[in-house]
């Protein structure tokens, strides 16, 4: 056994052992059972017969032909955006800081390294595939171990992939540029092929049959010839049979094989970037250090801050600096054109087709931002909470810091909610929608999610061990349990919230139909709308006082 295998062995033996350990305490012990027991009752129970037929549905042909499209779709849109995008500061491949102090002064070649990141990837895709062998489980056991083997070589393939990428990315001349030209020109030959041939897919009466005329553009003519090796790993795991399987594996193999070989042999320097990305990481586990202060690239404010005016503005004005590293109000502005555009583009073709596809992702897009966007929007509390020694010393109550914590992922995830209900309406004449109830969705947003974020800061304060207060990402099937204890907390809340709102809405519609023989919708979205909010700030007021009786001592900074 060579030594970077043997490293690799025990580093993932350890981490079992850690993983092991931390069942002692409660929270973890708690969060496996319910893990295990979630796995259990959605993806090993045996089946039923609702479950078999939903198996024999994903069976069809047209059903296959939907998730390969889907497959190669999301192949060759990171394939080219890997090249296309503007490329970041960033090392060609990431190491810890133990691997730079033993490794790079080892005496191991630089083929070793290369090799080394391939095979600790390899714990990855292995336990990916597995997961998703469980999501889409297979009616026999030869059909399950055909879809992992698949996976295993389609992650493998576009792990390799990506990690060339980055290696090349520090070529220079016509080795450098010769991919973005073909990655640029693929997207060109899809992008016309998909202009032209619109306005049949605008006048298809449903989905399967826009469905079957994107298959038949994605296997004829230049865009065939585009899509056929993405295509063809796709369909290693959609495979039916053993000899479908094998007659389907040497064109993924033949990928894989020229992947690792691109890799293996790519001469680009990584090893200054490397380490200095490891210290980096270090120094953010480790966290700010008074003696040694970070000094960030400067970032646009989103607005002009005034000297005078609400507190909750300022603390607004500073989360939306953070998020501005990643996400802005100005570039969630910039798709509403697109809406519009789309919006009279589709609306010329029938009712059904492409306009109700689109509107069907949209209403998902909305529901998805309602639900659980406030658990992956993070910019408040649960983040701020490392620093409430600093919190402290503002001179303000604890009310006024929780309410401007909160405005900044309530503000950019109402605004993602409102596109999506303009989706709506101006799909609304077109799919025989009641363009009423489109606002009254838009209206009850804000108090829905703001609930939700300060039920997600009520924990944080409470319970802080429960809530991952840093950038840390703890992994495994016990945090996966706490999440989803936290889910139903969540969802309890919100029913519990929701409740009076929905009781004094429904007594306004009643009183509205006897009075005047209808129900206008946003009449009592309004005044559901307004409860929330009030409710909300209710929420808010007890949340400050528990902040303000909470010791900073009481917060850990690795919790």
């Amino acid at each position: 056994m060579g030594p970077l295998l043997y490293l690799t062995l025990c580093s993932l033996r350890n981490r079992m052992r850690v993983r092991l350990r931390r069942l002692k305490e409660p929270r973890y012990f708690i969060g496996l059972i319910v893990g295990l027991g979630y796995i259990w009752t959605v993806f090993l129970r045996p089946r039923t017969r609702s479950g078999a037929a939903t198996g024999a549905l994903f069976a069809t042909s047209d059903a296959r032909l939907a998730i390969e499209l889907a497959g190669a779709t999301l192949l060759f849109l990171l394939a080219a955006s890997a090249w296309l995008s503007s490329p970041k500061r960033r090392p060609a491949l990431s190491f810890t800081r133990a691997d730079i102090q033993f490794l790079f002064p080892a005496p191991l070649t630089r083929t070793e390294l290369l090799r080394y990141k391939v095979v600790r990837s390899q714990v990855g895709v292995l336990v990916g595939s597995a997961f998703m062998t469980l999501v889409f489980r297979r009616g026999s056991l030869a059909g399950g171990w055909m879809f992992f083997a698949g996976m295993a070589i389609a992650l493998t393939i576009l792990n390799l992939y990506i990690t060339g990428v980055s290696l090349s990315r520090g070529s220079v001349g016509v080795r450098r540029w010769l991919p973005v030209a073909l990655a640029a020109g693929a997207t060109i030959v899809l992008a016309g092929t998909l202009a032209l041939d619109w306005g049949t897919l605008a006048s298809m009466p449903s989905g399967t049959d826009v469905m079957r005329e994107l298959g038949r553009l994605a296997t004829t003519g230049a865009a065939g010839i585009v899509f056929s090796p993405f295509r063809a790993v796709t369909r290693l795991p959609l495979a039916e049979t053993p000899a479908t399987f094998l007659r389907a594996f040497p064109g993924p193999l033949l990928i894989l094989v020229l992947s690792y070989l691109w890799v293996i042999r790519s001469d680009a320097s990584f090893e200054e970037g490397s380490a200095e990305l490891a210290e980096k990481i270090a120094s953010i586990r480790k966290g700010p250090q008074p003696s040694t202060p970070r000094v960030r690239p400067a970032t646009a404010a989103p607005f002009r801050l005034s000297i005078e005016g609400r507190p909750e503005m300022a603390i607004l004005w500073k989360n939306l600096i953070s998020v501005g590293r990643y996400v802005s109000l100005r570039t969630l502005f910039r798709f509403l054109p697109l809406f519009f555009v789309f919006g009279v583009m589709l609306t010329r073709g029938s009712r059904g087709g492409v306009g109700s596809a689109l509107t069907g992702v949209c209403a998902l897009v909305y529901f998805m931002t309602i639900f659980l966007g406030p658990q992956l929007a993070r910019n408040d509390l649960r983040q701020d909470l490392r620093n409430l020694d600093v919190l402290k010393t503002w001179p303000v109550s604890g009310a006024t810091i929780v309410r401007g914590e909160v405005l900044a992922p309530a503000v950019l995830l109402t605004v993602i909610a409102w596109l999506c209900a303009l989706d709506g309406f101006v799909f609304a004449s077109s799919l025989k929608l009641q363009p009423s109830w489109v606002v009254a969705a838009a209206l009850l947003a804000p108090g829905l999610i703001v609930l939700q974020l300060l039920a997600q800061n009520t924990i944080a304060v409470m319970w802080p061990s429960w809530i991952l207060t840093g950038p840390a990402r703890a992994r495994g099937i016990d945090v996966m349990g706490q999440r989803l204890l936290m889910m139903l907390g969540l969802l309890l809340v919100l029913v519990v919230a929701v409740l009076p709102a929905g009781i004094a809405a429904a007594v306004l519609g009643l009183g509205l139909y006897y009075l005047i023989g209808g129900i206008p919708i946003i009449v009592p979205a309004i005044i559901a709308a307004a409860i929330l909010l009030a409710e909300a700030m209710l929420l808010s007021r007890a949340v400050g006082k528990l902040l303000d009786r909470t010791d900073v001592s009481a917060i850990d900074a690795l919790e």
